[in-house]
C-alpha cells in the first residue's frame, strides 16, 4: 500500500511538471521585427480563431486570411502578439519590435540586431578607435565607450553627424550685467558623446610658461639688438643681446631646426653685429631651457618675471591660468523705468587660456586664446568704473617638442619728466630757468610670454622623477650668461 501511495504521488508531481513546461513553452514569445509605417505578413499553422495586441499604439494586426495576419508598424517600440489557433487552448505568443526607418536589417552578433546604419558607422570609427561604441535610441545616435586622443572623439563625432538625419534648433542668447544682447538659433545633428578619455593611453602635454616684462629702452641704451642663442648661436631676434658664436637670423613662424641665414659669422662680443630688425613672433629650441637667461636678465634688474606656471593638460583638452584678482564693479540697467543695480567682476592679472592636441606626426598643435596682462591704471571719475589696461595676443601654431614659443611686442611706453635745478637760484622767475634743466625720458617696456610645450610620457617602475630644482647650472651654462652685462 505504502509503495502504491509514493508511486501515486510521484506521477502527480510529474503530471504537474508537465504542465509548468507546457506553461513555459507556450509563453516563449516568437521574436518578430517591422519597420516603421511598414507590414510585414505571418503566416500561421493552423487557422487562427482571435487575435490580440498589447499595445495598439505600436501595431495594427488585420486578420486577411485564416491563416495570415497582417501586421502595420506605426510607432517604433516593442509589444506582444497573441494569436489563438483552432483545436489550442494556450495562444501563442510573438514578440514584436518595431524599428526605426534607419535600422535596417544588417549582420546580427549574439543574436543581438544590428541596423545597417550602425554597422557602417561603426565599421568606419573602429579604424582608429576601437573602443568607441554606437547606439542608436530612436532618432539619437549616441556614442559611448573610451579613445586615447581627443581628435580621435572629434572624428568619431563627424562621422556620426552625417548619419544624423534628425536635426535639432537651439536658441543661444548672450547675456551681459542681466541684459540679453544677442540671439541666435543653430541647428546640430542628435548626436550625444558620452565617449571618455582613456588614462592608461591619452597623450599628456605639459606647459612651461614664462612671463616677462623686459625693459627695453635699458637694453637699447646698452647697444643691444636681442638676440637670444643656443650653445651653438642659434636663436630668435627681439629680446636680448648676442653673444660671440655664429648668430643665425629666423623668420616669422620658422621653427628652429638650424636652419637659417648667417648675419654676422663669427663674432666675438657684439662689435661687428649691428642691430637687428624686432620680430613679434619666434620660437627656436633651447636645449638646457630659457629659464636660466630670464633669471639672469631679473637679477641684472632687464627684467621682472611676472608669472612662470607648469600646466599639465591631457592632449585635446583646455587650460587656463590666471594670476591676478577678481574686480567687482555695480553697472546700473534701467528696464521700463526701474533701475536695477547689479555687481560684475573682470579678471585682472596674468591670464593664459590655452589648448595642446598631439598630431599623428609628434607636433603639438598649440592655441592660444588668449594670453593677456591687465592693470588697473584708474577709475572713472563719473561712476566709478575701474580703467583697465590690456595687453593680449592670440595665436594658433605648431611646435616640436620642447621648442619655445615666444609671443612679444606688446609694448607699454611710460613718460618720465626729470628736472635738476641749483637751489634757490633755479625757483627764481625767468631767470630761474638758467639754473634748471628738465629731462625728458620715454621708458619702454615689452611684455614677453615663453611657451614651451612638452610631450609627458610615463616613467618606468621605480624610476626617480628628477625635479626642476635639483638641476644645476653646468660650467658651460655659466659661461654662456658671462656675456650679460652688469646693472652697474
Amino acid at each position: 500500500m505504502n509503495l502504491s501511495g509514493n508511486i501515486k504521488r510521484l506521477l502527480t508531481v510529474l503530471a504537474s511538471v508537465v504542465v509548468l513546461i507546457s506553461a513555459v513553452t507556450a509563453e516563449a514569445g516568437i521574436p518578430t521585427e517591422v519597420t516603421i509605417n511598414k507590414s510585414v505578413l505571418l503566416n500561421l499553422k493552423n487557422p487562427a480563431v482571435r487575435v490580440s495586441v498589447a499595445n495598439p499604439a505600436i501595431a495594427d494586426l488585420t486578420l486577411i486570411s485564416p491563416k495570415q495576419i497582417l501586421i502595420n508598424g506605426t510607432t517604433v517600440g516593442v509589444t506582444t502578439i497573441l494569436v489563438w489557433e483552432k483545436g489550442n487552448a494556450n495562444p501563442s505568443f510573438f514578440d514584436l519590435q518595431v524599428l526605426d526607418a534607419i535600422e535596417l536589417y544588417g549582420p546580427k552578433d549574439n543574436r543581438q540586431l544590428k541596423s545597417q546604419a550602425k554597422y557602417q558607422v561603426e565599421s568606419q570609427i573602429h579604424k582608429f578607435a576601437p573602443n568607441i561604441e554606437v547606439e542608436f535610441a530612436n532618432k539619437t545616435i549616441v556614442l559611448t565607450g573610451t579613445a586615447c586622443r581627443q581628435r580621435d572623439i572629434d572624428k568619431a563625432k563627424h562621422i556620426a553627424d552625417a548619419y544624423a538625419e534628425e536635426k535639432v534648433v537651439i536658441t543661444k542668447k548672450a547675456e551681459v550685467a542681466g541684459v540679453v544682447e544677442q540671439s541666435k538659433e543653430e541647428i546640430v545633428p542628435l548626436v550625444l558623446d558620452h565617449i571618455q578619455l582613456d588614462d592608461k593611453c591619452s597623450e599628456q602635454v605639459l606647459l612651461q610658461v614664462k612671463v616677462a616684462q623686459v625693459d627695453k629702452t635699458a637694453l637699447k641704451k646698452l647697444g643691444f639688438s636681442a638676440m637670444v642663442k643656443q650653445l651653438d648661436g642659434e636663436g630668435f631676434t627681439n629680446l636680448i643681446g648676442a653673444p660671440s658664436g655664429s648668430a643665425r637670423r629666423f623668420g616669422t613662424g620658422h621653427a628652429g631646426d638650424g636652419e637659417g641665414e648667417n648675419i654676422a659669422g663669427n663674432v666675438v662680443g657684439l662689435g661687428s653685429l649691428g642691430p637687428l630688425a624686432p620680430y613679434q613672433l619666434g620660437f627656436s629650441y633651447f636645449p638646457e631651457g630659457i629659464g636660466a637667461v630670464l633669471q639672469a636678465l631679473s637679477t641684472k634688474g632687464y627684467a621682472k618675471i611676472l608669472a612662470e606656471p607648469n600646466l599639465l593638460v591631457k592632449s585635446g583638452q583646455k587650460g587656463n591660468f590666471l594670476a591676478g584678482s577678481r574686480i567687482p564693479y555695480n553697472v546700473v540697467t534701467s528696464t521700463g523705468g526701474t533701475a536695477t543695480t547689479s555687481i560684475v567682476f573682470v579678471d585682472v592679472g596674468v591670464k593664459l587660456n590655452f589648448a595642446p592636441e598631439v598630431s599623428d606626426n609628434g607636433l603639438i598643435k598649440l592655441k592660444i586664446d588668449p594670453a593677456e596682462v591687465s592693470t588697473i591704471t584708474g577709475t572713472l571719475e563719473v561712476n566709478g568704473y575701474p580703467i583697465i589696461d590690456t595687453r593680449t595676443v592670440n595665436t594658433n601654431v605648431e611646435l616640436k617638442d620642447g621648442e619655445s614659443l615666444v609671443l612679444a611686442g606688446m609694448l607699454q611706453e611710460d613718460q618720465i619728466r626729470t628736472m635738476s635745478k641749483i637751489p634757490l637760484l633755479g625757483d627764481i622767475p625767468i631767470l630761474g630757468a638758467l639754473f634748471r634743466s628738465t629731462e625728458n625720458d620715454l621708458k619702454e617696456k615689452e611684455l614677453v610670454f615663453f611657451i614651451t610645450p612638452k610631450l609627458i610620457k610615463p616613467s618606468a617602475p621605480g624610476t626617480k622623477t628628477e625635479l626642476p630644482t635639483d638641476k644645476e647650472l653646468t660650467p658651460e651654462q655659466e659661461r654662456e650668461l658671462q656675456w650679460i652685462p652688469t646693472g652697474e
